[in-house]
């Protein structure tokens, strides 16, 4: 097997190529008027939203388990994740909105159906904190909204008195909220499929 090496002078494009690059109009997306094909391509989303919440769970899960302990077999004993990144309660954190916004769009799309304004109802009350720490991991900025905020088997807000305020944490109710609004999305969106 061979392989070809070519060198191709390639010019630097000019301010004004750049430019015309970020100018170009795309037309805009249309919403369907098919309520069946939006049926299944919701359907296909909150699929695969499920999925990487499943995912990231239990990688985090697996994560935690596997960390040494500090102070092990005491009153004291914890996990050590120190060095971790929490990439994955950040992908975690993303997927419960992507989850929200699913539901939004059903909603808009479906002239808001009962069951699942009452089922985003009472995932917001589960998770009262998600866009408050969503917001600053999807758009980060020069300011304070991840000062007191730590990563460890769940995004905690630390508080003066040493107690810590739970954002996202996907190991008990958190996690079963947005199983049960996936649920809820999907029991909708298969109902008029089936038929």
């Amino acid at each position: 097997m061979s392989f070809i090496h070519a060198r191709v002078w390639m010019p630097f494009p000019t301010s004004e190529q750049r430019a015309q690059r970020r100018s170009r109009t795309y037309p805009a997306a249309m919403a369907s008027t098919d309520t069946e094909q939006a049926r299944s391509r919701f359907f296909v989303a909150r699929r695969r939203i499920a999925h990487g919440l499943e995912t990231q769970r239990a990688r985090i899960m697996s994560r935690t388990a596997q960390a040494s302990r500090l102070f092990g077999g005491t009153d004291h004993e914890v996990t050590d994740l120190t060095g971790d990144p929490g990439n994955d309660l950040d992908y975690y954190v993303y997927e419960l909105a992507r989850l929200r916004e699913l539901t939004h769009a059903i909603n808009k799309t479906f002239d808001y159906p009962a069951e699942i304004v009452c089922a985003l109802a009472s995932f917001d009350q589960a998770i009262p904190r998600l866009r408050s720490i969503r917001n600053p991991l999807t758009h980060p900025s020069n300011d304070n909204r991840l000062d007191g905020v730590a990563w460890f088997d769940s995004v905690v807000r630390l508080l003066p008195n040493g107690s810590v305020e739970y954002l996202v944490d996907p190991r008990y109710e958190h996690h079963d909220a947005a199983l049960e609004l996936s649920r809820a999305l999907g029991t909708y969106l298969q109902a008029d499929l089936s038929k």
